[in-house]
């Protein structure tokens, strides 16, 4: 069997923040990678620190010490952009913007980063009908959609990007269970998608050949 690369790959990391009464923790020594194709599901209690792992992978943050590699190549001020225009990141908030959702997606590949990306109408229609989501959608007010709906549009959005690499934060928080399964099955067989995936839901972690990280322990636990 063909031996997985990683996409995204922690070598060495230590990070740490300074409060008011102490000098905070994040990361010591950090070894962490996401091999291409893999499902990845990173858990642990809010205020651990999950968030600025993301932040380390789309260069928001740098690392005291150690490094971060992309496909092999060290994540740099110089290529950073480069970087982010290879992952599709979709956080539990969804800001998509204002107006009609049919404008809004239009928007959305009219950027300079996603203008060369192509997709039919039938991509776009079969994508809604995975997620559940009726296609009378497109003709309503985003602000009309509720949370739920709002989460797989934007996953919907995600996916049409055609990224190697796909970062999932508390996408899930907002949907139903039968929705939930739904979201969480399509994702998990797409085969040629890499996906990190932050939540809380337990149910990514119920599918099989998913693996699973203990962001407090800094460790494998499946």
């Amino acid at each position: 069997m063909k031996k997985r690369k990683p996409i995204i790959e922690f070598k060495n990391i230590f990070l740490d923040f300074k409060t008011k009464t102490k000098i905070k923790e994040i990361f010591k020594d950090c070894n962490f990678a996401v091999n291409s194709g893999q499902k990845v599901v990173v858990f642990g209690k809010s205020g651990t620190g999950k968030s600025t792992l993301l932040n380390l992978i789309l260069g928001f943050k740098q690392p005291k010490s150690g490094s971060i590699f992309f496909k092999n190549k060290k994540i740099t001020s110089e290529n950073i952009w480069h970087v982010r225009s290879q992952i599709a990141y979709v956080d539990q908030d969804v800001m998509m913007g204002e107006g009609l959702v049919k404008e809004i997606i239009d928007e959305y590949f009219s950027f300079i980063a996603n203008s060369k990306v192509k997709f039919s109408q039938k991509e776009l229609e079969k994508q809604m009908s995975d997620f559940d989501l009726d296609l009378s959608l497109l003709e309503k007010d985003i602000s009309h959609l509720s949370g739920g709906e709002r989460q797989r549009l934007a996953l919907v959005v995600a996916l049409l990007l055609k990224r190697p690499f796909m970062i999932l934060d508390e996408v899930t928080s907002a949907l139903d269970p039968a929705s939930k399964k739904i979201v969480i099955e399509k994702l998990i067989k797409n085969k040629k998608q890499t996906l990190l995936v932050i939540t809380h839901d337990k149910e990514w972690q119920q599918e099989p050949g998913v693996k699973v990280f203990d962001f407090k322990e800094k460790k494998w636990v499946q």
